[in-house]
């Protein structure tokens, strides 16, 4: 009886081949298009509301002015004194 042992040819496995060369090709496609590749700009009309901030933001804005203002001088302050409590209870495994 005649035992026969073969060895086992190595094949090159296709599959991975081919899923390495995709996963490169988009690692460097990402980086291109990430790092290299400018952008087209795209030009867009200006809504009127926006034109109208632009001249808000034109306004000149003087804080003695508005300090000195009898407006303000008459604003008063509405405040509460808030209590400050001790928070839980000095034995928190303590039934009620």
């Amino acid at each position: 009886m005649a035992i026969s042992i073969e060895q086992k040819k190595s094949s090159a496995n296709w599959l991975n081949i081919i899923l390495a060369i995709i996963v490169v090709t988009v690692i460097f496609a990402g980086g291109y298009f990430l790092f290299f590749k400018k952008p087209e700009l795209i030009e867009v009309i200006v809504p009127t509301q926006l034109k109208d901030l632009s001249r808000l933001s034109e306004a000149e804005f003087n804080p003695q002015e508005l300090l000195n203002s009898p407006e303000f001088k008459v604003l008063r302050q509405f405040q509460v004194e808030i209590e400050v409590s001790e928070p839980g209870r000095d034995n928190p495994f303590k039934p009620f």
